[in-house]
């Protein structure tokens, strides 16, 4: 039970911030009684500079012009942070930034544009290969006469220390057809960091609208030359919200999707560098849909390092006579072992709602409005808690950015009665990505930090980068 231990050597709890070296985020016990902190969960403001010391916007945001598809990668090697995003100053080109964190300040590079021949571009997929240290950027520019030829790509970069690139690999293509394609926009792509190769779904239009899967992964680091694997068909519907997550308990990816009303999933492994699948298996709950996460939000599922359990949020879209209330948003659990997929029972919905977190304040998303910002997903390592955002107001221009901290003990959860503000001023944001934040990305602390770009309103344009401590202190 939380705040056993009052006291030590006569200092209260909340004043101590490290014993032996160890952070307070990092004590989980003191002679076998639990140990909390009383940091509260918050946001945390970063501005962004040029290199040369010039702030971007004020210190309130960076670029003018809108940057769909935005994605978060660290390399702890360099201790850099890069974001992916298409540039709408540049024929919504895919570019990165490479920046560099003091404080609460980001020092950011040049644009480096990842590929000059394609524009159009709606998600990118930004990894960090600790394997081969590289940087692997995935694209996807839908299939349209306006925006030239279309399809999905990857780029490998080799990094220097000085917010700039010393390799620019040769783009591979990944998947191209005339009929055209779809992806989940912001569950595009997820690497699998033990042999560094990168997943990427899709949905072919050519092929009745089946979901595929495929990899990229380095076959010469020095050149940052890539490979494309053989596409692998996970679903037969017309369906592109997925959600994608690594355990790197498991060594495995878990794909997240819907055929028809049932929930499904299933565990992907490597074979000569293929991508490989188990049996799909379903949630007991029917009629879940991951458009929460979708086009606008961010992650549909985490990987939860403290438990070895998969979240993933969902809305209800089935009778407001159960227990579970229709077009409202849940988060519910799987378990991966080998190449099979648990999910966690749900009980009968009329009744009760085993594992599982009602939330109905943050639940306007695309069924709503094309515009609405969406939610989703982000886990804390540090702090070993998840934090759920979503957007909290009925307007497509004017949205609230929202976020609850929510701990899951392992058999159930307890969500923050009141959510924060993320952002609150004029404008919608788009696309919600994260870095994620574990012993290898030390350089942020217990911080999440979150890129995402806004839609319209007297902001439009702008991309922030912020920051969020889910805190350790008791959830109320």
């Amino acid at each position: 039970m939380a705040n056993q231990v009052k006291q030590f050597n006569g200092v209260d709890i909340g004043d101590i911030k490290e014993i032996n070296g160890l952070t307070d985020a990092n004590l989980k016990n003191l002679n076998d009684q639990e140990f909390q902190g009383s940091t509260d969960a918050q946001l945390i403001d970063f501005s962004t500079q040029e290199a040369d010391g010039t702030a971007i916007d004020g210190g309130t945001g960076f670029n003018t012009d809108r940057s769909e598809g935005i994605s978060l990668a660290f390399d702890p090697d360099t201790n850099q942070v890069i974001i992916a995003f298409s540039d709408g100053a540049n024929s919504t080109r895919a570019t990165i930034r490479i920046g560099t964190i003091s404080g609460t300040t980001v020092t950011f590079g040049d644009k480096i544009v990842v590929n000059s021949s394609h524009t159009g571009v709606v998600s990118t997929g930004c990894h960090y290969d600790q394997v081969n240290d590289r940087l692997i950027v995935v694209q996807s520019d839908p299939y349209s006469t306006f925006f030239g030829d279309g399809g999905i790509y990857a780029t490998a970069f080799e990094l220097n220390s000085s917010r700039g690139v010393d390799t620019h690999g040769t783009t591979v293509e990944v998947f191209q057809s005339s009929s055209g394609h779809g992806v989940s926009n912001n569950n595009l792509s997820e690497i699998q960091d033990h042999d560094g190769i990168v997943d990427i779904l899709y949905e072919d239009k050519s092929d009745g609208d089946d979901n595929y899967i495929t990899t990229v992964r380095i076959n010469d680091a020095s050149a940052c030359s890539l490979t494309v694997g053989s596409a692998n068909e996970f679903d037969d519907t017309a369906n592109n919200y997925f959600g994608i997550a690594y355990s790197p308990d498991e060594d495995r990816n878990v794909i997240l999707y819907t055929d028809g009303n049932t929930l499904k999933a299933r565990a992907i492994e490597h074979l000569s560098g293929n991508a490989a699948m188990g049996s799909a298996a379903s949630y007991n709950l029917l009629n879940c849909h991951l458009d929460a996460a979708e086009p606008r939000g961010g992650r549909a599922m985490i990987y939860d390092t403290e438990h070895n359990k998969f979240h993933f949020l969902y809305r209800y879209n089935g009778s407001s006579g159960n227990n579970a209330v229709n077009d409202n948003l849940y988060i519910g659990n799987l378990t991966v072992s080998n190449i099979t997929v648990t999910f966690s029972n749900t009980g009968n919905p009329g009744t009760l709602m085993n594992n599982t977190v009602e939330i109905d304040d943050l639940k306007f998303g695309s069924h709503q409005g094309s515009n609405y910002s969406g939610a989703g997903l982000i886990y804390s390592h540090q702090r070993q808690r998840i934090i759920m955002h979503g957007n909290s107001s009925n307007s497509e221009t004017g949205s609230t950015k929202k976020f609850h901290v929510i701990d899951y003990n392992g058999s159930s959860y307890t969500k923050s009665s009141s959510p924060i503000d993320v952002f609150t001023a004029s404008g919608a944001p788009w696309y919600f990505h994260s870095i994620l934040t574990d012993n290898a990305s030390g350089i942020l602390g217990t911080v999440n930090l979150v890129g995402y770009f806004i839609y319209g309103g007297s902001n439009d344009g702008k991309t922030f980068i912020k920051g969020i401590d889910a805190g350790d202190s008791t959830i109320s």
